[in-house]
């Protein structure tokens, strides 16, 4: 009966999430028709925020927009408080898309507005049952709840306590037990990363009555997910899965795609360890399909269940592709999150410079006061030679305050260097990537190529013990002319099969024979060879990524060139790489005469990419050209920078150029580029006859 209940309840979730999701777009429609009539300020910022809130968790980007798109309305009429609120949801979605010094930013904006009581009334029209003070303590208390998520990011324990306890602590004072119960279901999350899961299990437990008290309103989705870890962390699978369902369920009744991804994450993860095939692969799907729904940019953890899960299941190719995308994924989460944490200390070490400066102010106000205390009593000399004496006790006290102060900036700066640090670790590894993602597109090329032969082979295998049966058909008739004349059919396929199997061997000895020189020593080498083999590669590599892919490709070849000393890897990837792009040039965008999608041609051209030697003398030449778009003037000159790409998020890191430009540089040559927008490009690739 409890398993038919369980099923029951995975078979109804995607019902109850596709009509959320169709009430709720329902909702934003109309939210949106109400703020294009909307004829005041004050009933835009209230709909452009409830707009807001609407995408809250499964749109970041649109939340964030509307979150920016109220702030004007409030800025414009000095309504300061709803600003704060503003800043708050603005602060918690740029927290959440990896933007973390302008969350920090916008937040201590916030907390400074929210603390000041003097901006309680700096506010459009308040329900009748909430007051002034209430309202200002909920969004102060919010702005440090958010401050608490930032900081945990941050890894810095302590900041991260200290929020939690002070929006703890107003929320208390506000009376808003929807709000405490949030802040002690991630005091609980924050307890579970610190190991101590029986506290964590209270604060879950304290969240859940706070919940139930108000008629299970809030994120009560969130109480059961951390319950559920909890409970895994203890061993309990299967109250963490009772927990996880029921997360899911709150999730999906208040449209939480973001939490909802997660907890579909958990239970993959767990079916996996489990060694549960259908059910690991079923949430390793949905974590992906939310994920894309709520416009996630790390698709990594979705991405790595999915390749485990059909691993799992013995779909090593379906593996195989999504372990790439989790390689490719987490080392963008990776470059972003360094590039991030960068932009988060630069704030920071602002912030640290302001409160200085601030400290800085404040005693000279009260040095200045001193002064003029003296001024008063100037006739009292006993008077006098205290205050001196107290005056000069309390610069001594502000120099060593500084000295502090000095010494923690210091630090800061430290950290900054360690940082810097490790953004060049992560480079050194985002080479690493672009070599394996050039042996990718080798490995494609190769098993292409090796694929045909192949094919050929069991064709005529096929076909010959057909003809076999029909032989022996004939010898049992007698008719021993018509058995010769299958025979020497038969004796025709063997050859082809021999031809064929010859071909294939000559391909596998000759990536062998590359493999043999991997030691990165010279050695003479065939231009003409190399450049038509790697010109093959590059395009069965492009066929068996992309069946629609099709273009045309020609060489001309210098016939006398001479055998020249380098590696034959290094310029083999060089020449890879840029065919690889002439080859995207030429079809990923209309050229001139290109009409629509199917790249027909009104003028008879095609895509085409060639390729073409020739011996200088002293040097060869290698010409790579293509009649794609080309590349605009305002970015030829970037384009062997290291990290700069035009190519989309995910798709490239920008490194392929600027190694290839190092490896001729490194073999003694020069690369350069010629082009014309609207017509194409031209790699000049020129490596010395030695």
């Amino acid at each position: 009966m409890k398993s038919f209940i369980k099923i029951s309840f995975l078979l109804l979730l995607p019902f109850f999430a596709e009509a959320q999701e169709q009430t709720s777009q329902q909702q934003k429609d109309s939210l949106r028709h109400a703020l294009r009539i909307a004829s005041t300020d004050a009933s835009r910022f209230k709909i452009a925020r409830s707009i807001a809130f609407a995408y809250l968790e499964n749109n970041r980007d649109s939340a964030l927009h509307y979150f920016e798109m109220a702030m004007p309305f409030a800025e414009k009429n000095n309504k300061t408080l709803n600003v704060a609120s503003a800043l708050s949801g603005k602060g918690y979605q740029l927290f959440h898309i990896g933007r973390y010094g302008e969350a920090l930013q916008c937040l201590l904006r916030g907390v400074k507005i929210a603390e000041n009581p003097a901006n309680e009334n700096k506010i459009f029209e308040l329900p009748e049952d909430v007051d002034f003070k209430e309202n200002r303590l909920n969004i102060l208390a919010q702005l440090h709840l958010n401050l608490a998520f930032l900081m945990n990011a941050m890894q810095d324990t302590a900041q991260t306590m200290f929020h939690y306890k002070e929006s703890k602590r107003i929320a208390e004072e506000a009376g808003n037990d929807e709000l405490l119960a949030n802040v002690n279901v991630n005091l609980g999350g924050l307890y579970i990363g610190l190991g101590k899961l029986d506290s964590a299990l209270l604060f879950e437990q304290a969240a859940l009555a706070l919940f139930q008290k108000n008629g299970m309103k809030g994120n009560a989705g969130s109480a059961y997910r951390r319950i559920g870890q909890i409970y895994q962390k203890k061993g309990d699978t299967k109250k963490a899965v009772e927990n996880w369902h029921l997360a899911s369920y709150w999730y999906l009744k208040r449209n939480n795609q973001t939490n909802l991804a997660v907890t579909y994450g958990f239970l993959s993860s767990l079916y996996q360890d489990e060694r549960s095939k259908d059910s690991s692969l079923y949430y390793a799907r949905k974590q992906l399909s939310v994920k894309k729904l709520a416009g996630w940019n790390d698709m990594g953890p979705a991405y790595s269940n999915l390749y485990k899960s059909f691993e799992l299941n013995g779909n090593i190719d379906s593996a195989y592709i999504y372990k790439g995308l989790a390689l490719q994924a987490t080392e963008k989460s990776l470059e972003d999150k360094v590039t991030n944490l960068v932009a988060f200390q630069n704030e920071a070490f602002k912030e640290q410079e302001r409160l200085q400066q601030l400290e800085q102010e404040k005693i000279e106000a009260k040095n200045k006061l001193r002064n003029y205390s003296l001024l008063v009593v100037l006739g009292v000399f006993l008077i006098i030679g205290l205050l001196l004496y107290r005056n000069n006790r309390q610069k001594r006290k502000a120099n060593a305050l500084l000295q502090r102060q000095k010494d923690e900036i210091n630090d800061q700066r430290q950290q900054l260097q360690v940082s810097l640090e490790n953004l060049k670790s992560t480079q050194a590894q985002l080479i690493q990537s672009e070599k394996m993602a050039s042996l990718g597109e080798l490995t494609a090329g190769i098993a292409h190529e090796i694929q045909n032969p192949l094919n050929f082979v069991n064709n005529f295998s096929e076909v010959s013990s057909e003809l076999l049966d029909e032989m022996n058909e004939e010898l049992e008739k007698g008719d021993i002319y018509e058995a010769k004349f299958i025979a020497n059919d038969i004796k025709q396929n063997l050859d082809k099969i021999n031809h064929h199997g010859k071909r294939a061997d000559a391909i596998v000895k000759g990536m062998l024979e590359h493999s043999r020189t991997s030691s990165g020593d010279k050695v003479p080498t065939d231009i003409n060879a190399l450049a038509e083999e790697y010109l093959r590669l590059s395009y069965h590599g492009m066929r068996a990524k992309d069946k629609s892919f099709n273009a045309d490709f020609v060489t001309d070849f210098d016939p006398t060139l001479p055998n020249i000393n380098l590696v034959p890897q290094e310029i083999g990837r060089v020449l890879l790489n840029i065919i690889n792009n002439a080859f995207q040039a030429c079809i990923g965008k209309d050229l001139p005469g290109f009409v629509g999608d199917d790249k027909r041609n009104l003028e008879g051209l095609s895509p085409l990419v060639k390729v073409t030697t020739k011996n200088l003398g002293d040097k060869i030449e290698i010409t790579i050209s293509d009649n794609g778009p080309g590349i605009p003037d305002a970015i030829k000159d970037k384009i062997f920078q290291p990290f700069f790409t035009t190519k989309p998020t995910g798709q490239g890191t920008g490194l392929g150029l600027s190694l290839s430009y190092d490896i001729v540089k490194a073999h003694g040559g020069e690369l350069k580029v010629e082009t014309k927008e609207g017509e194409g490009s031209e790699f000049i690739l020129k490596l010395p006859i030695s």
